[in-house]
């Protein structure tokens, strides 16, 4: 299936709510799927790992305990828009080289990988098991996507001759958007009598 960017965005944003994050956990996780759909990641699918895993484990103390030293999460593990979005608030601050302890979707770290790249003017590298990714802050060089959990070590300087190839479409299973779908539906509140008199349908009366 192939939906447009905007539509992307949309569709993640609705989604990400529905599962329970924030407003603004939910826009950051938008932004971070369409980054990895304009670059010809399929970010759809890890999204609904992603919210499934939030929905069925909760999500109050998945962002990192402390800022200094490596990252750990009280629950367990980290997600990786919390993560992301407290990297993007230190910018420069960033305490480079980081470990973040049993990220889940990493994936979801390049888009603000690449914030940190564009904020120090240089290559920012992420490193799992035998894997890494590196970005110059616009185009990634990923040699193997990350696994669905994995300890994650940024760290400034990497070697990136990614060319920035654009997608203006995401590209992914019907059965991922079904999925995203449903998360997005929480969102809207059933219709009711009162509703339905206030102007929500037909109302009492079928004036077809």
């Amino acid at each position: 299936m192939s939906l447009s960017l905007n539509e992307t965005e949309s569709l993640a944003k609705t989604a990400a709510k529905g599962a329970g994050l924030c407003w603004g956990m939910a826009e950051e996780a938008a932004k971070a799927t369409r980054w990895l759909c304009a670059r010809g990641i399929d970010a759809c699918d890890p999204l609904v790992a992603l919210l499934f895993r939030h929905d069925e484990e909760g999500h109050a103390q998945t962002g990192p305990e402390r800022l200094d030293g490596d990252w750990h999460g009280a629950e367990g593990w980290l997600c990786p828009i919390a993560c992301g979005a407290a990297l993007s608030d230190l910018g420069k601050a960033a305490p480079l080289p980081l470990t973040l302890t049993r990220v889940a979707l990493p994936v979801f770290l390049l888009p603000f990988a690449a914030s940190i790249a564009r904020d120090f003017g240089q290559p920012v590298t992420l490193s799992w098991g035998r894997g890494q990714a590196v970005t110059d802050g616009d185009a990634i060089a990923l040699d193997a996507p990350p696994p669905a959990m994995s300890d994650i070590v940024l760290t400034l300087g990497g070697a990136s001759h990614a060319e920035t190839t654009r997608h203006s479409r995401a590209e992914t299973d019907q059965m991922i958007l079904v999925s995203l779908g449903i998360y997005a539906a929480r969102t809207r509140a059933p219709a009711t009598e009162a509703s339905r008199l206030a102007g929500a349908g037909a109302g009492l009366t079928d004036n077809d």
